[in-house]
């Protein structure tokens, strides 16, 4: 029988029993510390429907998926734009152009279905890739200059779980996503990986640097904290 995953909260106060709590950041289970780990592990697994049942009723936070179809919102520089899709009978490759209000898609009537969403989703990662080079490459080239550092290779990825890398070879890589954020948020992350050109680690002198470049880098760290979804395609 699989077990519900749980942390144990352990207490020193006068209680008896064991109890569990159960919430959208998980199971809980709260146990004096004399209660041994085997007693607790025999308790969850009585309790094992209830913790599931518990667990239905929390609303799902799961941000739906992108549908790409017109008038869908995507973030663009801090702005969310709506899609504005175009058929055409040509058999081409998919064309994304920025219009004033909208991001124009023209797409091959002969893709449908699950090809024609994808293929949007390719050719939207690959706009995302040549808009973000240039305007990555002259933000790292103003912000080096500055500090008179120099760097070896800009590259753009497509990774989840950084915003931004420096190498030991001095290439500084950057999250294809970053495109989709506002200027403050991009400068940001592109001074905070040219600053690891001077300074390798995450010392104070570093943060100074940083602080120095941009005095609000602890909102717009935050920002990036909070905002995450947001910056999907």
């Amino acid at each position: 029988m699989n077990q519900p995953e749980y942390s144990i909260v352990r207490s020193k106060r006068r209680i008896t029993g064991i109890s569990i709590s159960v919430n959208a950041k998980g199971v809980v289970v709260r146990a004096p510390f004399w209660v041994p780990v085997w007693v607790i592990k025999n308790f969850v697994a009585e309790k094992k429907d209830w913790i599931e049942s518990q667990q239905k009723k929390i609303p799902s936070t799961k941000k739906p998926e992108i549908q790409y179809r017109d008038g869908e919102g995507i973030y663009y520089l801090g702005e969310k734009l709506p899609l504005k899709i175009i058929e055409t009978d040509i058999s081409l490759r998919t064309q994304i152009s920025l219009e004033e209000q909208f991001l124009s898609v023209t797409v091959s009537s002969h893709h449908t279905g699950v090809q024609r969403t994808e293929e949007i989703k390719k050719s939207l990662s690959r706009w995302y890739v040549e808009m973000g080079v240039g305007l990555i490459t002259e933000k790292v080239n103003r912000t080096s200059q500055t500090l008179g550092v120099s760097y070896a290779r800009i590259t753009l990825k497509n990774v989840s779980s950084i915003w931004g890398s420096c190498s030991g070879k001095n290439n500084l890589n950057f999250n294809r996503h970053l495109i989709m954020a506002p200027h403050p948020i991009i400068d940001y992350v592109v001074i905070h990986e040219v600053c690891h050109l001077v300074h390798r680690d995450h010392s104070s002198r570093f943060w100074a640097l940083v602080r120095r470049l941009d005095p609000d880098y602890k909102t717009h760290r935050r920002w990036l904290r909070e905002n995450r979804d947001l910056l999907i395609f």
